[in-house]
């Protein structure tokens, strides 16, 4: 095996254990060791978004750690963040502010909290070089589910995959991830549909 594709297999376990502990998170949002579990995963993953979106997660589930108990970690992750979004967090750490439902720091890998109006505003956007990334992962994180006869985690996937192309109105990674999927003779449920009639919708409207 060459190192690439060492690399990306890595990438692959790495990205089933993150969904693994976001489960695990999603059920027990007070869990701090969930929340880690997940954290160490999303450090392995050379994508900064669910990294942030996990940090975000337990900085609201488990609010009450955070001024006292936080600092090795957060000296573990912070050169993985973005400027701005390390100094959110060490604000929080300061007890400045505390993460709400609707946060600036959640992303869209983000469980337990949702980012706020104007994250999705600027977010809104996304370049095709993205989409087709956003594609080829999922399109391989499916195929290898399916591989693996985890439905849960199929499900898991696509319901994070609606909402991206929904909330990102990315009808380019939806169509590529669609195409590479029929071509494997993926069967498509209802939620298909109704993600391809949002999006379908989206143009009418803006036209």
């Amino acid at each position: 095996m060459s190192d690439s594709d060492l690399i990306k297999e890595n990438e692959r376990v790495a990205h089933r254990v993150f969904r693994f502990y976001s489960r695990k998170v999603f059920l027990a949002p007070n869990n701090r060791h969930f929340h880690e579990q997940r954290i160490n995963a999303a450090l392995l993953l050379t994508e900064k978004e669910p990294l942030q979106g996990a940090v975000a997660d337990f900085f609201y589930g488990c609010w009450f750690d955070i001024p006292y108990d936080v600092n090795n970690l957060f000296t573990r992750i912070k050169d993985r963040l973005y400027p701005h979004v390390q100094q959110g967090f060490r604000d929080c750490i300061d007890k400045k502010r505390y993460i709400q439902r609707n946060s600036m720091l959640a992303t869209r890998w983000s469980v337990l909290i949702s980012p706020s109006l104007n994250e999705q505003k600027q977010r809104l956007r996304i370049s095709s070089d993205d989409a087709r990334e956003i594609a080829k992962d999922i399109t391989t994180e499916l195929m290898q589910a399916r591989e693996d006869e985890d439905w849960g985690t199929i499900e898991q996937i696509e319901n994070e995959f609606f909402a991206h192309c929904t909330a990102r109105n990315d009808r380019l990674a939806f169509s590529l991830v669609w195409f590479r999927l029929g071509r494997s003779d993926w069967q498509f449920d209802a939620r298909w549909d109704n993600c391809q009639h949002h999006l379908d919708q989206t143009i009418v409207k803006s036209i």
